[in-house]
């Protein structure tokens, strides 16, 4: 979401997005800012820039070199923005509280994508909580994906504090996710046996594996393609599975449960269109609970079969979606049967597409400029997206 609504609204405003930091210790050397920056092509006024992070897990000198740190960025930006503009600030980790109120912002908005302060697993994350709160009681406004986080946050903003919460759910690039265009198939699944189901975006332990497994079982006719960066122990356990639920006698044919690294996102549409049914097959815990599956948008809009955990914020779509308990094998099967029996249904391509309408990336935009308007009662000021490459800084 950070994103894809900065470079929404560098088609019309100045926008920079604060990217990785570069480490003066691992560089041995300062890099003038300069070469720091990085012009986005064929946007009006946006810039990535990637600020100098001295480090500061130095006995005795943290609180000095973070003093530092931000200093220099407070500096480079002003540098970068012009000093007459009023400037938003959009936080998006809770390691963020020391930084809000110091970058010369008018209005500072804590952008909360997910729950930063649990794993994927859902376990707690020392000391982020307590961070969390504090940047609560210094942001003009909260801007968040669900109603879950949105509670979530209510509940630990300062007490007496009327903290305005918006909830503003992932989107989709409309540009990209279009299904009346005709896509070539994509190499990686050309000896992929049919009928195939997607699971695309970050795969790690908030996926329901035991349900995968269970579901492989149940229907071991159906090819499980993973696509998307993984955590380390991810392709061993795929494999493992892959070994686990395989009972074919023939075992040189293909595994039933594949993954591919990530591929860049124009090439995602293509894998949606050519593979029978798509997947959200979430954990149900903390992190999930409070997530916005931003797969579950696309796959929509691309008129895909979906089916899923019942993950709160996608209930809005309950009509278009095949529902799935956790860990249990059969409700998968019965999703799957459903869903190749729908592929013959006149229009059911169509109604998935329009459950999905208003919730393009350009859509998104333009609500998340009303809400941080609302407060200036003005025109558009300077975007500034702080990401969560600053943790520490």
């Amino acid at each position: 979401m950070r994103r894809a609504i900065a470079e929404r609204l560098a088609e019309k405003e100045s926008v920079v997005i604060i990217d990785q930091p570069v480490s003066v210790l691992g560089e041995r050397r300062i890099p003038p800012l300069e070469r720091r920056l990085e012009k986005i092509k064929d946007l009006r006024a946006c810039w990535y820039y990637r600020p100098l992070h001295y480090p500061q897990r130095l006995g005795g000198f943290g609180k000095i070199i973070r003093r530092i740190n931000r200093r220099r960025l407070r500096r480079e930006l002003d540098e970068r923005l012009p000093r007459d503009a009023r400037r938003i600030i959009c936080y998006d980790s809770p390691t963020h509280d020391h930084l809000v109120g110091k970058l010369g912002e008018a209005v500072s908005v804590y952008l909360a994508i997910d729950d930063r302060t649990v794993t994927v697993e859902g376990d707690e994350i020392s000391g982020e909580i307590e961070a969390e709160r504090v940047l609560l009681g210094k942001v003009d406004k909260v801007v968040c994906v669900s109603e879950v986080l949105a509670g979530i946050l209510g509940l630990r903003s300062p007490g007496g504090r009327n903290l305005p919460i918006h909830v503003l759910p992932n989107g989709y690039d409309e540009r990209l996710f279009d299904p009346g265009r005709k896509y070539p198939e994509p190499p990686i699944l050309a000896d992929i046996p049919r009928p195939r189901i997607l699971v695309t975006g970050h795969v790690s332990e908030r996926i329901d594996w035991d349900g995968v497994a269970n579901a492989i079982k149940e229907r071991p006719n159906w090819t499980w393609v993973f696509v998307g960066p993984a955590d380390p122990e991810i392709p061993k356990k795929i494999m493992q599975l892959s070994i686990q639920t395989d009972n074919r006698s023939n075992r040189e044919d293909s595994p039933r449960i594949v993954w591919h690294d990530a591929v860049p996102l124009k090439e995602v549409p293509a894998l949606i269109d050519h593979c029978d049914a798509c997947a959200v097959p979430y954990r149900l815990n903390a992190f999930t609970r409070a997530s916005s599956p931003l797969k579950a948008i696309e796959y929509l809009a691309m008129g895909a079969p979906v089916l899923s955990t019942r993950v709160p914020s996608l209930e809005r779509y309950r009509n278009a979606i095949e529902w799935v308990d956790e860990g249990d094998g059969d409700s998968y099967g019965r999703a799957l049967d459903k869903l190749l029996q729908q592929a013959k249904k006149q229009g059911i391509r169509a109604s998935r597409r329009l459950a999905v309408a208003e919730d393009s990336w350009r859509v998104r935009t333009d609500q998340f400029k009303r809400i941080v308007l609302d407060r200036m009662n003005s025109s558009w000021a300077d975007l500034m997206a702080v990401g969560p490459a600053l943790r520490g800084a």
